[in-house]
């Protein structure tokens, strides 16, 4: 698999190497608090999980998590996993909490979109728990369009929390400068 290099990024194959950073921001509250995976998330549960990444086929129908890392300082700053199936696909990312608000997520998120737009996936699907605001505002900036609102839909941490339905079409994609 070729990776997905963009102006300041590369989207790539997760490596055994990644799950000490993995485990890190993965069990960061601020990261794990609209999640469904249970956190902390200890170094053996971490390479566990990178692990079945390995497996993955990022060509094929089905699931694969890329690894993010910046082009000039390598290193594991977040995921996003890609699900496809017939012509359509779901999208999620998770970043490190000291790479926010730096345009990381809206640049990988728009190259992957593009990229499964030019594969010939017509409508891609997302999902957020509804308390997270930065998620929809990063959904809705890269082209989403919300659908609809489960009421209720996701128990996490004893809380029945309402989650965002999203979709987009290729005509919906914006693309950042």
């Amino acid at each position: 698999m070729p990776d997905i290099v963009t102006r300041r990024l590369r989207l790539r194959r997760f490596s055994r190497a990644d799950a000490s950073a993995f485990a890190r921001y993965r069990s960061d509250h601020c990261v794990a608090r609209y999640q469904t995976w249970r956190s902390p998330v200890g170094q053996a549960e971490a390479e566990a999980i990178v692990a079945g990444y390995l497996a993955e086929n990022p060509d094929g129908p089905g699931f694969f998590q890329y690894a993010i890392e910046r082009n000039q300082r390598p290193g594991l700053i977040g995921d996003l996993h890609v699900e496809t199936g017939r012509r359509r696909a779901r999208v999620g990312i998770t970043l490190a909490p000291d790479m926010r608000h730096r345009g990381y997520a809206t640049e990988a998120m728009a190259t992957v979109a593009d990229r499964l737009f030019a594969t010939g996936v017509k409508r891609i699907v997302a999902t957020c728990d509804a308390r997270n605001t930065a998620s929809a505002k990063l959904l809705r900036r890269v082209g989403f369009e919300q659908q609809g609102r489960d009421k209720q839909y996701l128990e996490q941490r004893g809380t029945h929390t309402d989650v965002l339905l999203f979709r987009m079409s290729a005509e919906q994609l914006r693309r950042p400068s």
